[in-house]
């Protein structure tokens, strides 16, 4: 999220914006953005009715291997405070390109809580759409 707000004039630029969207409490989620400095608008969707159309998984294996134990680590021995388990943790995310027509142009559903496109991957994908005239 903060390689997100680092490039907040790069996406500007491209004519986008960032929407975030959590199935969490609003408290929970407040705190998590507030937490990263998330500096996107906030949705929830406690149903996860956004989660099922955009074909977002649940997989507890997936979620909690050790790649995930050893990223948490890492994240808290950098300072990063431990939240505990906030809502269901086997609920996996994604990163979306959406046009202004509803068309998907860009999707990573991930396959585990690490597994996210990096800014520069995103600004990329927004760069060749806004090159198509999209």
């Amino acid at each position: 999220m903060v390689q997100l707000c680092q490039c907040i004039d790069e996406i500007r630029a491209a004519k986008a914006r960032i929407i975030l969207v959590s199935f969490g409490l609003g408290y929970q989620a407040r705190a998590w953005q507030q937490e990263t400095g998330a500096c996107f608008t906030l949705l929830l969707d406690p149903e996860r009715a956004a989660y099922r159309v955009y074909g977002l998984e649940h997989s507890l294996l997936r979620s909690w291997q050790p790649k995930v134990w050893w990223e948490y680590a890492r994240l808290m021995l950098a300072g990063r405070p431990w939240r505990g388990i906030q809502g269901d943790s086997a609920q996996l995310g994604g990163d979306f390109i959406v046009d202004g027509h509803g068309v998907i142009r860009f999707a990573h559903r991930s396959h585990d809580p690490t597994d996210r496109p990096s800014a520069a991957q995103l600004l990329d994908a927004l760069t060749q759409l806004d090159g198509a005239g999209a």
